[in-house]
């Protein structure tokens, strides 16, 4: 599956994006559920609800998940030979083309029955396509179906001091702000930012611990088979941890690092990298989110020198009604030796520096059915963005829509 639905002409989009606009800036003044469907969609969402509830309770088991579709149109029409992938993007990367993100189901068993919980979010379309190509199942990176078993562990809670919880399976990352979705958690944009796609990990096979040392405190740590790859590579495991510290409700702290060797059959050379996200409060409709991350690998260039990459980014996202918000993301990646991102654009120069700023407008027209709308401008200092299919560029503007349902 190479794409989820064949490219739409321009003049169409053209309307539909007039249209979305449209609706956006008319909802920002009006009062919530001027533009609902809960007449209608919402109807829907009451008939799930009612379908779901007996099933859950005779299985026992959390039962969610959500449909997302998308369209993202880049200035510079990229185009190499069937390669028309917008530069340096890892999910929101199909040029011109409505896309078919995901069916996701999330299955959860809570550990109060038996003592021990199990989690189980599998995944059906583009995004679950390439986050499987994005995974060493095997020897190398590769072309996958479209489905992929995004998580699946278990856990139980050890009887000692207030709880030592155990976690082992499959389980994304604790690093960074932005997360692959799940059912009614999104990311406050349709694009990922260049620190979730190039500076941290996305998941990891392995064991965590978590403990809660005070009421504001509380800790995880265990050992992972890597960095995206749930085989052992080189007979070594990597260390996987992380605090969050929460002294107030309207402040905390997120700091997780991962640190051992990535490289396949070499334990020596290790790679490094340490996220830490704030989150601040100050009023009810705002939240802003903060982030730095820092990476260092040992060895990781051709020539074998080390690597070392950075970026730091903010989010704020405010809640104009309880229908409308909107998030105003910034961020600054700097790839000093061009490691992170030389497999994702053409012709990447050493000591590479990329920037992005994205607006982003959301809307509930149900509980359950989100639309959002976004634009956003990135900017380098090499012409690392490709611009039709013979040439490059230092900046690309892309524009997308995206319209989510819950379950």
């Amino acid at each position: 599956m190479r794409r989820g639905f064949k490219t739409f002409s321009i003049p169409f989009l053209s309307l539909l994006l007039a249209f979305s606009f449209a609706h956006a800036q008319e909802s920002k003044g009006l009062a919530p559920g001027w533009l609902s469907l809960d007449g209608s969609v919402g109807l829907i969402d009451k008939n799930v609800a009612d379908a779901k509830a007996p099933l859950e309770k005779a299985l026992g088991i959390g039962i969610s998940g959500f449909l997302d579709t998308s369209y993202t149109w880049s200035s510079n029409r990229p185009g190499f030979g069937n390669d028309d992938d917008i530069s340096l993007r890892v999910f929101d990367k199909d040029h011109n083309e409505i896309v078919f993100n995901h069916l996701n189901l999330t299955l959860e068993k809570p550990e109060k029955d038996l003592g021990v919980g199990l989690k189980l979010v599998a995944d059906l379309g583009r995004t679950a396509e390439l986050l499987r190509e994005g995974t060493f199942w095997g020897r190398r990176l590769q072309p996958e179906p479209s489905a992929e078993l995004r998580e699946a562990f278990v856990t139980t809670t050890v009887p000692v001091g207030e709880g030592l919880q155990v976690k082992g399976g499959l389980f994304v990352t604790l690093l960074g702000t932005e997360i692959i979705a799940n059912p009614g958690a999104y990311n406050d944009n349709i694009s990922r930012s260049y620190l979730f796609g190039f500076a941290i990990p996305f998941r990891h096979l392995g064991v965590l611990l978590s403990y809660p040392i005070h009421k504001t405190l509380s800790i995880t740590a265990g050992p992972v088979t890597g960095w995206d790859n749930p085989r052992d590579n080189n007979n070594q495991p990597s260390f996987l941890g992380g605090i969050t510290f929460t002294p107030m409700d309207k402040f905390s702290l997120a700091s997780s690092l991962v640190v051992g060797p990535e490289q396949n059959n070499r334990s020596g050379p290790k790679r490094l990298a340490w996220a830490n996200v704030f989150t601040i409060k100050p009023m009810d409709p705002l939240t802003l989110l903060l982030e730095y991350t820092y990476g260092h690998e040992e060895k990781a260039t051709a020539s074998l020198r080390d690597a070392t990459w950075q970026g730091l980014g903010g989010i704020a996202s405010y809640a104009w009604t309880d229908r409308f918000s909107t998030a105003l993301r910034g961020e600054t990646f700097k790839d000093s030796d061009g490691v992170r991102l030389t497999g994702g654009a053409l012709g990447v120069a050493k000591d590479v520096l990329v920037s992005e700023l994205t607006l982003t407008g959301a809307y509930k027209f149900t509980e359950k059915l989100l639309g959002r709308i976004e634009l956003r401008q990135d900017w380098a200092d090499e012409r690392v963005f490709q611009k039709g299919n013979t040439r490059s560029d230092k900046n690309q503007t892309t524009l997308a829509l995206q319209v989510i349902y819950t379950f």
